[in-house]
């Protein structure tokens, strides 16, 4: 036999949600989210600073790849652009410094040198060798991601904070 509903029972389960309820748990999602956000867009920027980095270490193998295979010099050529709303860049160009291609970096990530002048060449030689540099790139905030350029083997490399080979 099947229970009966009395008319009371039926009509409090199909009322749902009030409007009472509703606002409680959007106001929790509201803080919540106020609370999460800030910090990740700290972690999409930081993010963003790895992803330029890495970017610009591939486009140098690239050149020191292209450098052995063509048996021609090819140089990155770091700039830092003057104004503020200009970002700096790098260019990617062949023995003659003619433009192969120009890659701006994001806004608000910057190249720092303590070793050399802008604009920084680095040389890819057809042995395999290069010129060499040490340079960082940084945001406003955070920790730069220092890069180096072996003269020996021509390897770029991201150098961690207790590595000074």
């Amino acid at each position: 036999m099947m229970p009966t509903l009395t008319r009371g029972s039926e009509a409090r389960s199909k009322q749902g949600f009030s409007l009472l309820e509703l606002l409680v748990v959007l106001i929790l999602v509201a803080l919540v989210a106020g609370i999460v956000m800030p910090s990740f867009s700290r972690g999409l920027k930081g993010l963003e600073l790895e992803t330029a980095g890495r970017d610009l270490i591939t486009r140098m193998r690239h050149a020191r790849s292209q450098a052995i295979a063509k048996q021609k010099v090819f140089r990155i050529i770091l700039i830092q652009e003057e104004g503020e709303d200009v970002p700096d860049s790098y260019i990617f160009a062949d023995e003659f410094e003619q433009e192969i291609r120009k890659v701006f970096l994001p806004e608000g990530v910057s190249i720092l040198t303590e070793e050399q002048e802008f604009p920084v060449r680095i040389n890819f030689y057809a042995n395999g060798r290069s010129s060499g540099a040490l340079f960082s790139i940084k945001r406003e905030t955070g920790r730069p991601m220092k890069i180096r350029v072996d003269p020996i083997t021509g390897f770029p490399k991201v150098v961690k904070e207790n590595d000074d080979s």
